[in-house]
């Protein structure tokens, strides 16, 4: 799975990410699935909806469908299935961390900055979910500190690098988009790291860049232009040209 920033990431733990979801991520959450991975998703949520049935109180299903659903980019969906885990068990973390995603996702960033506090921790996950409500929230070198004290630990971290490349372009910050183009380059970069490096030159003035680079890494010249038209926004309006990413 992937988590929410912050990714305008999300990054991968295990079932979904881990990194936060990214805010320049496709309309369609569905894009770019192997049909074949749509039908396994389809009846895995099956077979987890079924132990619900024969067991209501089955906390890890509740998680792992929240998981899923969060992959989609479904965040209502989501945090429905996190919350009905805590109702079930209040000292689960990990549910609590993905209820915490889907209120930044969805763009309630001061309850994802007090999720993240009750959750406590200084993980990837839980810094992600850090920055990406601070960010939210405007407090943009409250964010930037987070993420390099975590790049300090995890300096190969791309989600962390990439995350700190969109903060420095909503910062401005001169280096911002060579941070993001080393994460893109990096041989186990994934899609979000890509897209966010083409959102970080639209940020930061850098659109021929961009182009060639989005193009070189195989995004697609339609894709490359809705992201671009993101980050000029965001060169302006902030925070505020991301909106909500799902429902």
């Amino acid at each position: 799975m992937s988590y929410p920033v912050f990714s305008f990431v999300r990054p991968r733990h295990a079932p979904l990410l881990a990194v936060l979801t990214a805010l320049a991520g496709c309309a369609d959450p569905n894009f770019g699935q192997d049909p074949s991975a749509l039908t396994t998703s389809t009846q895995r949520l099956a077979e987890l909806r079924g132990d619900l049935q024969r067991d209501p109180n089955d906390s890890a299903a509740l998680r792992n469908i929240g998981d899923m659903q969060a992959e989609s980019g479904n965040w209502s969906e989501a945090m429905g299935a996190y919350r009905e885990a805590l109702l079930v068990d209040s000292t689960d973390r990990q549910a609590r961390l993905g209820f915490g995603e889907g209120q930044l996702a969805l763009g309630d960033y001061s309850g994802a900055l007090e999720t993240v506090r009750q959750a406590g921790g200084t993980d990837i996950r839980s810094t992600l979910l850090r920055a990406g409500a601070l960010a939210g929230l405007n407090r943009l070198s409250e964010a930037r500190q987070v993420l390099d004290a975590a790049s300090a630990t995890a300096p190969r971290n791309l989600d962390v690098r990439t995350n700190i490349a969109i903060v420095g372009g909503l910062s401005g910050d001169p280096e911002a988009y060579a941070i993001a183009r080393a994460a893109a380059f990096a041989p186990d970069s994934t899609y979000s790291h890509r897209r966010n490096l083409v959102l970080v030159g639209g940020m930061t003035g850098y659109d021929a860049f961009a182009r060639q680079d989005g193009a070189q890494l195989g995004l697609g010249s339609d894709e490359i232009n809705e992201i671009l038209t993101l980050g000029r926004r965001a060169r302006t309006k902030g925070m505020d040209a991301f909106g909500v990413l799902a429902s």
